[in-house]
């Protein structure tokens, strides 16, 4: 069930009309909410659109919450999304009125599911009388009446009734647009030339289910098929459209629904064949899938034959071409195979490309609604059809780290393509610098190459840590409102930079570990580890020969930061090889932390934040962004890389933790690795001004040489909790990203991958969840 309750079961209609007003959104108020326990009701469109050779889907609603019959004010909210197959764009635009901006602020309040960075995140932009994009606040006050129909969403949208079952429905957005009149469709035996009525199919149907009567009982809402002509407006032309669809209405459920601990994620095809019959089938599970395709699942099919029929019959449904989306990443399968046994019925439906995706502040976890092709059998005969093909994930963030990770199936993608499993003359051309020259690497060098240069790095990246960095380069990109999704590669460059960092530190290091996994030199030797590790530096060099192959001024300035960055990382790496001893050595007999302090922060900053403020600011490069953004968004990068990094410190003593495939967490680090190492951390350098000097000298000696034992630093972990240095840490993190945070905010775009750049910078300076 999505947020207004789409595919519920069909319910009674109170007949009542109801307005509220649009204008401000209220900072701060205490709204006057509509109760969601009201049931929202939803009138839905959906339909396929040609102009000669021209395709485009369109995908309309109109839904209230409350009203009289629920004692309570009303809530709307009009949405459309159209997508252009031959352009393969998609886009659209939401409408609420006030009702509906306090009814969601009233509930994200409430909620105690969603991790509580994503909830303050929202809750700030709200408070800030702000609607994260394509929600848009309606100018004036909505109106829902029932006889005759007549809904109207603040002059941006309106669905009339002709009082003999066909409507008129408009939207005049800022975008995009369309009016189309809507009348009952013919009862024509084929569509498109398709094949005639198949008797033996009718029939089979018809034994089967017993009688010709509608079947109420289904999940669904009954549709009801109607064609279109009008005029579809997208963001540079209108064109002419005829076209079919249907118009279905739904009411029932509630705005984010409480979990139950069942996999709440839904499915739905509904597709008409060219032989007449329509199909709808859906399941619930098994939608949210972030690292994997779906297994076959049992569904529920309705068919309605060409004589008007109807009949409900098992079914399965199985999820196939999964792809995830840079906005939300949330992961969609973007084609399903249905079986229908008992009407011999065989299809695969394909959406017309995969980013068909949808998104709301009534609807945060995303969804896929996606116009999709049609093809199998049905009776032995071949059939073709078309429909939508819709992806209700279960993924209300409730870890904000685990959700980030899900980049890691792009990531893991597009090192593949970089650094392929197998050896590639064309990509180990390319990783030698050699692609002018290809002819030059034989069979037996390329076979050296892949050996030398590609699997250390595999091996590396085989068991991928948190890949947020990977996140920051992509959402550096949307956070200005541009589309990330041409530009997927550079989550690749970002992961190769940090593994080849990560790869070389084991060396100097002497890490037996990374990732859970023996470190690449333990496998593979120290040269060929240090030297395929500088080599993955120049990833980006190969990335940005795909992505900006015709602009040499802006990969001018990439070029710029990003060995700004590596020059950062590689300072912060010498601060690190050299230690903080013999400043917390001074400390500790002068009391005075503050050298320390400077000079432990100085090696954070060069080494993670450094690194992570480059890979934003190549984003922001890319999405064309103000020099006064840029600026900001610098500063902010600045603060949450180190705030990271202050919190790594902190999780050391906790024992640092990941999520794990298949759920649940794995420990990545021991408990306090860093204090039975001897290594010089910010609790550490912080207790110097909290603990009494005795107490200090004595912790610091129980550690110093990196021989403790398991007692001695389980003591003098504690002794850093209980005397406030942890606290200390937390406090300076959070401070720097909330003093940055805001210049930031309030010059970009309100949109989803804002929130999520605020419960980014909380994340960093919390890891672990409240």
């Amino acid at each position: 069930m999505d947020a207004w309750g789409h595919g519920g079961d069909p319910g009674a209609r109170d007949g009542s009309e109801g307005r509220r007003g649009g204008g401000t959104a209220r900072p701060g108020a205490e709204p006057d909410a509509p109760d969601p326990r009201g049931g929202p009701e939803r009138l839905r469109f959906a339909f396929r659109l040609v102009d000669g050779a021209d395709e485009y889907g369109l995908v309309f609603s109109f839904a209230r919450l409350g009203g009289a019959a629920a004692g309570v004010p009303e809530a709307h909210q009009a949405v459309w999304y159209a997508a252009d197959r031959r352009a393969r764009a998609h886009g659209g635009e939401s409408w609420m009125d006030q009702g509906c901006v306090d009814a969601v602020r009233v509930l994200v309040g409430a909620d105690r599911v969603t991790d509580p960075r994503m909830r303050r995140a929202l809750l700030d932009a709200l408070s800030q009388g702000r609607l994260p994009e394509p929600d848009r606040l309606l100018p004036r006050a909505a109106l829902w009446r029932e006889e005759p129909l007549d809904l109207d969403a603040g002059g941006v949208a309106c669905v009339r009734g002709d009082g003999s079952g066909g409507f008129l429905v408009e939207a005049r957005g800022e975008e995009s647009g369309f009016r189309l009149r809507l009348s009952p469709a013919g009862d024509s035996a084929s569509e498109d030339g398709g094949h005639p009525r198949d008797h033996a199919v009718t029939s089979r149907a018809r034994t089967a289910h017993g009688s010709t009567a509608p079947d109420r009982g289904s999940r669904d809402p009954e549709a009801v098929s109607l064609e279109a002509t009008g005029v579809l407006r997208l963001r540079d032309r209108s064109v002419r459209v005829t076209g079919r669809g249907w118009h279905e209405r739904a009411s029932g459920g509630g705005l984010l629904p409480a979990r139950d601990g069942r996999d709440a994620s839904r499915s739905r095809a509904r597709v008409r064949l060219d032989n007449g019959w329509e199909l709808t089938v859906h399941r619930t599970g098994g939608a949210d899938t972030p690292d994997e395709t779906p297994t076959a699942c049992g569904a529920t099919a309705v068919l309605s034959s060409p004589d008007g029929e109807r009949v409900e019959a098992p079914a399965t449904l199985r999820g196939l071409l999964p792809w995830t989306s840079l906005a939300t990443l949330n992961t969609y399968p973007t084609a399903c195979d249905v079986e229908v046994p008992l009407l011999d019925l065989r299809l695969r439906a394909t959406a017309w490309f995969p980013r068909q995706e949808a998104a709301s502040v009534t609807d945060p976890s995303g969804r896929l609604e996606a116009h999709a092709d049609a093809e199998g059998t049905m009776g032995g005969r071949p059939v073709r059809g078309h429909g939508l093909w819709e992806v209700f994930p279960d993924t209300r963030i409730e870890d904000f780290e685990r959700h980030v990770t899900r980049v890691r199936a792009i990531t893991r993608q597009e090192i593949d393509s970089l650094y392929p499993a197998e050896p590639d003359a064309r990509s180990l051309a390319e990783l030698a610098g050699t692609e002018h020259r290809p002819e030059r690497l034989d069979g037996a060098v390329l076979e050296d190459l892949h050996a030398s240069l590609v699997s250390p790095v595999r091996h590396a990246t085989a068991g991928l840590g948190r890949s947020w960095r990977s996140y920051v380069s992509m959402a550096a990109i949307e956070l200005f409102g541009v589309d990330s999704e041409p530009y997927r590669p550079l989550v690749a460059a970002a992961e190769l930079l940090h593994t080849g960092c990560l790869m070389i530190d084991d060396v100097e290091d002497r890490s037996p570990l990374r990732r859970g996994r023996p470190a690449a030199h333990v496998v593979f030797g120290d040269a060929v580890v240090v030297n395929a590790g500088t080599a993955a530096y120049f990833a980006l060099d190969r990335v940005l020969n795909r992505v900006l192959p015709d602009d040499a001024a802006l990969r001018l300035r990439v070029y710029q930061i990003y060995l700004r960055a590596l020059r950062a990382g590689h300072g912060g790496q010498a601060i690190d090889i050299a230690g903080h001893r013999a400043a917390m050595d001074e400390a500790v007999e002068t009391g005075d932390a503050e050298a320390l302090l400077r000079r432990v922060r100085s090696g954070h900053w060069l080494k993670t934040a450094a690194p992570v403020r480059g890979l934003a600011e190549i984003g922001a490069l890319v999405a064309g962004a103000q020099e006064e953004q840029f600026r900001a968004l610098g500063e902010y990068f600045d603060a949450v890389g180190l705030a990271y990094q202050i919190s790594d410190d902190v999780m050391d003593l906790r024992g640092l933790t990941a999520p794990a495939e298949g759920g649940g967490r794995s420990a990545t680090k021991h408990t306090a690795e860093d204090l039975r190492a001897g290594k010089v951390t910010m609790p550490l350098a912080h207790a110097v001004a909290l603990l009494p000097p005795r107490r200090t000298r004595e912790l610091w000696y129980s550690v110093r040489d990196g021989d403790a034992d398991e007692a001695t630093v389980a003591a003098a972990a504690a002794s850093l909790e209980e005397c406030g240095a942890v606290a200390a840490c937390t406090g300076e993190a959070q401070g720097l990203v909330e003093r940055t945070w805001k210049p930031l905010r309030d010059l970009v775009p309100c949109t989803w991958t804002s929130v999520m750049m605020g419960a980014l910078g909380a994340y960093a300076a919390r890891r672990e969840r409240e």
